[in-house]
């Protein structure tokens, strides 16, 4: 007599053979590790000596590596530049198996951003990138690529960084062509263009930027309801995830509101990068293989604790996740559920 997967299992195991399209602001993060050696005399500042340094995928690129990892096949539509960053921008995505031709080469400087680790914390950060909408040359050939990317994909994600990749014009086009086609798209928005979201399947988002996009003010439960409900209206939107810290998540959809508990909080001091990269890695790869909603989130809180103390750029470990997805079962008794009236 054979045992049931357990749903969780189930959920990870609809991860094989998916395809992602990702679009959105592809990056590098830059890590300059140090260790402090004492005050300077010039200024208030430490002196440290410097001990190594290395360049992680970031942005799109980290949410890309996120979903490689867990076993997706990736395409990227973005933009890399032709600077040095670029170059090994575009070598790294290749070398993981991503497929780039969505991914534009511009003059426009690839976004890299430099972190200073300074005794196992992050104590300074330099971006060097532009933040302007790209040009419509640029939008143009995204929108040539466009039905083909989609019609290979299981799920298109947003990753918007607010780095200019991602406009109105795009996230129109995209929206379209996927009702067209009947793919799912799960967009993770960035404040400047939230409320451009319009028609994707599930947005996901931390309660602060939505706070910010709404200009509702967040004073209790019920104000907090109330902008769930605003957002859903006006995105047309079937589910909304806002993240809310060390008071967990709360799911909108047309007939539930559903709280999760927090699974786990950063330790003081640690610098954990791309958290929201794995958990929407998850949700899209869940999305794809048409699991419950209720797991979906439940899996990508799980991602995000395994991540949660750690320092620099995070990727989800899918055997970490595997062996993990059981306790998502207790875990769900902290889930209350409430029905739209």
């Amino acid at each position: 007599m054979s045992r049931a997967v357990p749903e969780p299992l189930k959920t990870i195991d609809g991860f094989r053979n998916r395809s992602v399209l990702v679009i959105g602001d592809f990056m590098i993060d830059r890590y300059v590790n140090c260790q402090g050696r004492k005050l300077s005399r010039e200024a208030p500042v430490p002196v440290a000596d410097y001990i190594s340094e290395e360049l992680v995928l970031g942005g799109a690129g980290n949410l890309a590596n996120n979903l490689l990892a867990l076993g997706a096949n990736v395409k990227a539509l973005g933009v890399a530049g032709k600077d040095e960053a670029g170059k090994w921008l575009r070598d790294e995505l290749e070398k993981k198996g991503a497929d780039l031709t969505g991914l534009v080469v511009s003059e426009r400087p690839t976004s890299l951003k430099t972190r200073f680790i300074l005794n196992h914390r992050q104590y300074l950060r330099i971006d060097k990138e532009i933040r302007s909408d790209i040009d419509s040359a640029a939008t143009k050939q995204f929108l040539d690529n466009l039905h083909d990317l989609i019609q290979g994909s299981d799920v298109v994600v947003f990753s918007d960084y607010d780095k200019g990749v991602i406009t109105p014009v795009l996230i129109s086009n995209v929206v379209e062509e996927c009702r067209i086609q009947g793919r799912p798209v799960l967009a993770q928005p960035k404040v400047r263009h939230y409320l451009d979201y319009i028609g994707v399947t599930m947005v996901k988002s931390n309660v602060r930027e939505a706070t910010i996009a709404t200009g509702v003010s967040m004073v209790n439960d019920t104000s907090l309801r109330n902008m769930g409900h605003n957002l859903m209206s006006r995105l047309e939107c079937e589910s909304l995830l806002l993240t809310r810290s060390e008071q967990g998540m709360i799911l909108f959809e047309k007939k539930n509101i559903t709280s999760f508990p927090a699974l786990k909080g950063p330790k003081p001091g640690f610098n954990a990068v791309g958290v929201r990269d794995c958990m929407t890695a998850v949700l899209a790869m869940s999305l794809a293989g048409g699991a419950k909603m209720r797991d979906a989130v439940l899996l990508s809180g799980l991602a995000a604790a395994q991540q949660a103390d750690k320092i620099g750029t995070v990727v989800v470990d899918l055997n970490d996740l595997r062996s993990q997805a059981d306790t998502t079962v207790s875990l769900a008794e902290g889930i209350v559920q409430v029905p739209v009236y």
